[in-house]
């Protein structure tokens, strides 16, 4: 019976470590006659040749810690993205040249491409997305532990995330994301763009199913408000129909443009189909949409429930906080919202639903009490455009992002001269003291003088004139040639 073969991990000035997996299969039978050794940057490699004909290759890799097979793999990846280099081996053995390495690993190349099976493959690629994907984005403990579940609990779905265009520009995207202040926003607007059902399924098993990243937990942005403030009463046959929303609190959530929600009840429920525009880098947009079922509370018929979810196991909770349906231009109901999935507790936000695409404005004071009662200003709310208008041609959006960049490029501008101005300002201004504070002085030493002399006798001051005479003939008579300074 064949088995895997296993080599074995070095550490420098020590024996035997923990064993680590590599390519190849070793029959418990076969003989080993001949070896061949080579160190290169601190990888040592071993070549085997067999009494068979085929040759078997191993590569010894140093390893401190005794690590399992995919937390090993997974920490070389670690300490290469970290590192980049490698500590040597051994001090005493020669270096190869490049050719000799070369040399040595092209048999060595071909003949474990030949033998990998699709499975390892796809473990190398999981392997290389893994370090991708995680290490840069979190701490080394942290991303250790989620690249080992991802390699052994997601492994064939972060192979397929990677070989899919749309999942692999999202994980570029999220790239940029790490270490701002907005990274939960900012991811969030990666998925939004490059959202398909490789990236769904991707989380789906890294968030949900094996819960590989840790839920970011709730920090008490969007508190349960007290019922005390929601609508008394509520029906929901009457929110039936069209509605946009015509003004968002999050701009992560709410504040997307051409959002049209159609609303129809059915079993007791409110079935909602939503729909809205992400805005692209181009100057276009995708449509997105889905759909929504809301449970009502029996006790409290301003709180509606959208919960047993599959993706993400998401649940949304509505509150109304104010509402007026009659039926008319100006019908709106304002929507105060938190939930939580797999990923995320206690994210949130507020809308306003009204008949009309733009936002009356013979409702914004009663919105204005109604978001005070939650703790919010209306005035910080964004006006969202559902002109819904078509996606211009690819030439005129470029052409407006160039104008836009210009625009931003000259107000960089004028910021920076309005600061250079300021700093001139500012020298003029300590160069003016400097001087008036160089004139105060030169006044008060000419004032000490006058005081000095005012304080002398008739007897100090002709004294004080026979030495200034004495001075002036001295002077005179050795043609000004010595330097004397007259006495006042």
């Amino acid at each position: 019976m064949a088995q895997a073969a296993r080599s074995i991990c070095f550490s420098h000035g020590k024996s035997l470590k923990a064993p680590c997996r590599t390519a190849g299969i070793i029959t418990s039978n076969e003989k080993f006659h001949r070896r061949q050794v080579a160190h290169f940057h601190g990888i040592v490699l071993l070549k085997i040749q067999s009494s068979s004909s085929k040759s078997r290759f191993s590569q010894l890799t140093k390893s401190n810690t005794n690590y399992s097979a995919s937390e090993l793999r997974c920490l070389n990846q670690l300490s290469r993205r970290k590192e980049r280099n490698f500590s040597s081996c051994s001090s005493n053995r020669r270096t190869p040249k490049a050719e000799e390495v070369f040399a040595f690993l092209l048999p060595t190349i071909t003949n474990v491409l030949e033998q990998w099976s699709q499975s390892q493959i796809v473990k190398v690629v999981g392997l290389l997305a893994c370090a991708y994907l995680v290490i840069p984005s979190a701490g080394a403990v942290d991303a250790l532990k989620t690249c080992t579940c991802l390699l052994k609990e997601c492994r064939i779905e972060l192979a397929k995330c990677i070989a899919n265009p749309s999942c692999a520009a999202n994980v570029a995207c999220l790239q940029t994301c790490n270490n701002r202040p907005d990274e939960t926003e900012c991811q969030i607007k990666c998925g939004d763009l490059f959202e398909n059902s490789v990236v769904d399924e991707f989380n789906e098993c890294a968030v949900s199913r094996k819960k590989c990243v840790p839920q970011k937990s709730d920090i008490g942005e969007f508190p349960v408000p007290d019922t005390a403030v929601l609508v008394e009463n509520f029906n929901i046959a009457d929110f039936s129909g069209k509605w946009f929303i015509t003004s968002g609190l999050n701009p992560t959530f709410d504040a997307f443009d051409c959002q049209l929600h159609e609303f129809q009840t059915e079993a007791g429920k409110l079935v909602g189909n939503l729909s809205w525009r992400i805005p692209t880098p181009d100057g276009g947009f995708f449509t997105r949409s889905t759909m929504q079922r809301f449970v009502q509370d029996p006790n409290h018929p301003g709180i509606l429930y959208n919960h047993d979810n599959e993706y993400l196991h998401y649940q949304d909770d509505w509150y109304i906080i104010s509402s007026k349906i009659e039926n008319k231009q100006d019908d709106y109901v304002f929507v105060y919202y938190r939930g939580r999935n797999d990923a995320w507790d206690g994210y949130g936000g507020a809308v306003v639903y009204t008949r009309s695409s733009v936002l009356p404005e013979s409702i914004v004071p009663e919105l204005e009490r109604a978001a005070k009662n939650v703790g919010r200003d209306f005035n910080k709310f964004i006006r969202t455009d559902n002109t819904c208008g078509p996606e211009p041609p690819l030439v005129e959006r470029l052409e407006k992002k160039v104008e836009e960049g210009e625009q931003t490029l000259i107000r960089e501008v004028e910021q920076i001269e309005v600061e250079v101005e300021k700093e001139v300002e500012r020298v003029e201004k300590t160069e003016k003291t400097l001087f008036q504070r160089l004139v105060e002085g030169f006044n008060e030493l000419q004032q000490d003088e006058e005081n000095f002399l005012r304080k002398l006798s008739k007897e100090e001051m002709d004294l004080l004139s026979e030495l200034k005479m004495e001075a002036s003939e001295v002077e005179k008579l050795f043609g000004e040639a010595l330097p004397i300074r007259k006495l006042r």
